[in-house]
């Protein structure tokens, strides 16, 4: 699989990116957890989704400045980085 292959959807988990894998359809996509090791691994595509549920202030901060920007670094500059 090259990077032309590769996608991703993150989440809070790895089983919630399964979840919305699943239910969008997204056959081909890889899950992943924000706390994934994924070092040297460079996507096509990467969406990550925002915590929603009970997050709390700590958490939402911590997704601004760490999990964006960390996920960020594995999408090329030709690439679709989303966050949503």
């Amino acid at each position: 699989m090259n990077l032309k292959d590769r996608y991703a959807l993150v989440a809070a988990t790895e089983h919630t990116a399964r979840q919305y894998l699943s239910a969008f359809d997204l056959k081909d996509w890889e899950a992943y957890g924000y706390t994934a090791a994924v070092t040297g691994a460079r996507f096509e595509r990467l969406v990550i989704m925002r915590p929603h549920w009970n997050a709390t202030g700590a958490e939402l901060a911590k997704f601004e400045t760490e999990f964006v920007p960390n996920w960020a670094t594995r999408v090329p500059p030709e690439g679709v980085y989303r966050v949503i």
